[in-house]
């Protein structure tokens, strides 16, 4: 079973009352001759261990009492009693306070902490109306040697009973008749036919293991075990504090059992009647079946022997093989995608016989067919009604269509096929998106994706039954029913009820034969509340539905219609509720049904689809600016870079070229800036691709620094890249001073680095005397310091008269130095005349002997 409210470990100490050390072995004060379960040691938790008695369920009081539907009082009921013998080594002690004389309580759906109550709970009641339940903590007492020391843990709960005063702990007991399958040991797996609502017993010590003989056994398995009639069977015997019904303290010492007799409230099994008065649960052999601290809230030494079983006869119901149909119950539609399988479980009985040969209560088919049950039961030779199994075959995988794109940008990628879906991986992973289209997300690698076609059948939620208590009616109590057809297996969501009081409520679902399907208790307040079950429903004729009136802890107070009624309701195309037991013009308690079926799908085999990134187009490009180019050397002179003057980032921005496709805004790093020899950073120039059949057109740019021997490198010296994919370009290169240049033809950039040399004559250029002959090398034409694409010496818009002016206008022998338009030989100073000055390159490039004529720029 599972675990409950498991808190973490306090170590405290309360006001202990008085240790009941009659026997003297040792108490709750002293450990000295206390023993640990295992031999010899010393230290250890002194656990209880609680089992419930078979000895006592069958003879206690009689032994179990049945009462048939019409009967006048217990009408329906089989009353049962529990004995729960402690045979640990330490007490059961559960406690309503802490050490800070604080309780909590849980009122619906608030947890309120409160402190310095009265020692009774009186002193506390639910502000929103709820009736309180309390947080609990066990003691557990520990041996370390010869002292006895104890922690206590938040576990369980309890419910408060105001009338007499104490607390009754939660989920204490469940008992419930069941039908013992075949091939199945442990009775808790045996279908369950019908339930109480016993909620919880007040732990106490009521009796002891010599003087319940019979009670207390080596084996809580029916007719097993030897009786431990003596206290001499206990090493322990007596450890405790004399427990009582208190609603601070309660437990069961060690060697001591708490009884609950069949004649307290709540002590049966309800055996679910038809219309009020008649049985439909059919006589026969059954099993009581008995467990303590069913959600193992409370530690203990066994966990494994809280439960115990006895058979028993039913003869107050309808005579057996009185007939009926029986049902299939399955946990989803009748449709299954290929490879998967579904569980297939007839009704409850002795034996099974499938149409497929099979013996066992439940099946698991893969295969599309029609099955069908014939069960054994109390009320005979049962069949079911057929149920028929379809297969959803999976479609064929889709057709990929994969994208290639540039690196940092979303790709757009295809599949065919109907509902597809995308996946990170071949087998399992991440769903990502869904349709014939996907958009990645910013990729920086070429990654792979998967797509799978689905087929779909989807299923339905219909709302279903009287939308609401409008029309004649009231509040009522009384064992009544709706009663309604599955065509199919459907999930029963949720109905709402109208109830008229705060108070706990059980609602229960039963089939044709009585046998239990579903039960759900839940506490609710006053008004309209919807209560969410998400009961499996099996197919099969004259279900029954209600809440039902049960003790006084369980009841009704609910809203029904006796007007304003109109049967059949029909449930989608599911089912239909067909009338109640209360006659054609009543209607009990549950309204506005939600009901479902599961939607089923199959996935095809995935299909790889690739997203490509391209990390751009390279070119490894090669130029000498006239300007710093040295004939002797064969290179550039670096004077800028040896005066610090190169920038961080490039210029050409800011001087009002056009950039492109992620260019502009490029930077160089400190360390190539001061790098020296012949890789040393000349200065900083502009590569452009322009549409091959439209070379006017700048469709990239990246701004790049040229080294002392002419390589354009980036600003890390390392290669430059374009934000283009494969293609024809015609590449330009360009200089703030200098005049550009252009391929002649288109050529082919690819992610590949592809060489272009500038200066060498055989390279073709656009235009005529595009570049300047250095010896045997071509150069850029310097000078266009008023960068208009045209060298002039003399005349409007020339370019030297911007050197006199930069050196002040008047006194022709000033410089001025800095990184200067007007330093056409880049060496960081601007000279007007003298040695190394800027204006005499402009009149040797325009031809040397004519002022007035114009060097023009060969770029389109």
């Amino acid at each position: 079973m599972r675990s409950i409210l498991l808190g973490s470990l306090a170590s405290f100490l309360f006001t202990a009352p008085i240790a009941n050390s009659l026997y003297g072995q040792c108490t709750t004060t002293t450990a000295t001759t206390c023993q640990c379960k295992i031999s010899g040691q010393t230290n250890c938790d002194l656990l209880p261990d609680i089992q419930i008695s078979w000895y006592a369920l069958a003879n206690y009081s009689s032994g179990p009492n049945q009462y048939a539907q019409n009967a006048a009082s217990d009408a329906g009921r089989l009353r049962v009693s529990g004995s729960t013998p402690n045979q640990g080594f330490g007490p059961l002690e559960v406690r309503g306070k802490n050490a800070a004389n604080q309780r909590t309580f849980i009122c619906g759906p608030d947890t309120i902490v409160v402190a310095n109550l009265p020692n009774d709970n009186n002193g506390f009641t639910c502000s929103n109306g709820f009736e309180a339940k309390q947080r609990l903590y066990q003691r557990v007492y520990r041996k370390q040697g010869n002292t006895m020391t104890y922690t206590e843990e938040l576990r369980g709960t309890m419910t408060y009973h105001p009338t007499h005063n104490h607390y009754h702990v939660d989920d204490w007991t469940t008992m419930t008749l069941r039908i013992e399958q075949p091939g199945v040991s442990d009775p808790r797996l045996w279908p369950i036919v019908a339930t109480g609502a016993k909620l919880g017993f007040c732990l106490m010590d009521l009796s002891t293991c010599p003087s319940s003989a019979g009670h207390c056994r080596t084996s809580q398995l029916y007719n097993q075990g030897t009786a431990l009639n003596s206290s001499s069977n206990f090493p322990n015997y007596g450890l405790g504090v004399g427990y009582s019904c208190s609603e601070n303290f309660q437990g069961i010492s060690v060697g001591k059992n708490d009884i609950y007799s069949e004649g307290l409230d709540g002590m049966w099994i309800n055996l679910l009647p038809g219309n009020p008065g008649l049985p439909v649960l059919c006589n026969g052999n059954y099993w009581i079946v008995a467990e303590v601290d069913p959600r193992d809230a409370w530690r203990e030494e066994n966990e494994d022997n809280n439960y115990t079983m006895i058979p028993i006869s039913i003869n107050t119901q309808k005579a057996a093989g009185s007939g009926g149909t029986g049902s299939i119950m399955t946990n989803k539609r009748a449709l299954i995608a290929q490879g998967e399988t579904i569980t297939l479980t007839a009704t409850p009985g002795y034996s099974y016989l499938w149409s497929n040969g099979a013996t066992t209560r439940s099946i698991t088919v893969s295969a599309a067919g029609t099955y069908s049950c014939t069960v054994t039961a109390p009320c005979g030779s049962i069949a079911t009604p057929s149920i028929t199994v379809s297969v959803l075959a999976a479609p064929a995988a889709p057709v990929g269509t994969g994208a290639t794109v540039l690196t940092g940008n979303t790709a757009q990628i295809s599949a065919t096929g109907a509902n597809v879906r995308w996946y990170d991986a071949s087998a399992g992973g991440n769903l990502l998106g869904s349709g014939n289209s996907f958009t990645t997300p910013a990729l920086t690698s070429t990654t792979n994706y998967w797509a799978a076609a689905v087929n779909q059948s989807l299923g339905s939620t219909v709302s279903a039954g009287k939308a609401d208590n409008t029309g004649g009616g009231g509040y009522f109590n009384g064992k009544h029913w709706l009663y309604f057809d599955a065509y199919e297996p459907f999930k029963l969501e949720s109905f709402k009820v109208y109830a008229n009081s705060y108070g706990k409520r059980q609602f229960v679902l039963r089939d044709q034969l009585g046998n239990l399907i579903q039960e759900k208790f839940i506490e609710l307040a006053p008004g309209m509340t919807e209560v969410f079950v998400n009961w499996d429903v099996p197919a099969g004729v004259q279900h029954a539905i209600t809440a039902f009136d049960d003790n006084s802890d369980v009841y009704q107070d609910l809203y029904r219609n006796n007007a304003g009624v109109s049967y059949p309701y029909a449930i989608g195309s599911m089912g239909a509720i067909t009338g109640s037991s209360g006659g054609s013009g009543v209607y009990y308690f549950l309204y506005d049904w939600r009901v479902s079926t599961n939607n089923v799908e199959k996935e095809s085999a995935r299909t790889m689809v690739t997203a490509t990134v391209h990390q751009g187009v390279s070119a490894d490009v090669r130029v000498f600016l006239d300007g710093p180019f040295n004939t002797v050397s064969g290179k550039m002179n670096d004077g800028l870079r040896a005066a610090a003057l190169v920038p961080a980032s490039e210029p050409f921005t800011a001087l009002g070229f056009t950039h492109a496709a992620g260019g502009g805004g490029e930077t160089a790093t400190p360390a190539f800036l001061q790098t020296t020899g012949n890789d040393a950073p000349v200065d900083w120039v502009l590569l452009e691709l322009r549409n091959s059949g439209n070379p006017a057109q700048v469709v990239a740019t990246r701004s790049a620094l040229v080294t002392r021997s002419g390589n354009v490198v980036s600003g890390s010296g390392g290669e430059v890249r374009f934000g283009m994919l494969d293609g024809n370009f015609h590449l330009a290169v360009r200089h703030r001073n200098h005049h550009g240049c252009m391929t002649a033809a288109p050529i082919q950039l690819t992610e590949g680095s592809t060489v272009v040399d500038f200066t060498a004559p055989s390279t073709p250029t656009h235009g005529a005397d595009a570049r300047k002959a250095n010896g045997s090398v071509m150069t850029l034409w310097s000078g266009n310091v008023h960068r208009d694409g045209f060298l002039k010496y003399v005349g409007n818009d020339n370019d030297r008269d911007p050197i006199l002016e930069a050196i002040g206008g008047s006194i022709p022998t000033n410089t001025a130095s800095g990184y200067m338009m007007q330093d056409v030989n880049l060496d960081g100073m601007v000279k007007y005349v003298g040695d190394a000055n800027d204006r005499d390159p402009i009149l040797v490039n325009i031809g040397g002997t004519v002022p007035t004529d114009v060097k023009v720029e060969q770029l389109p």
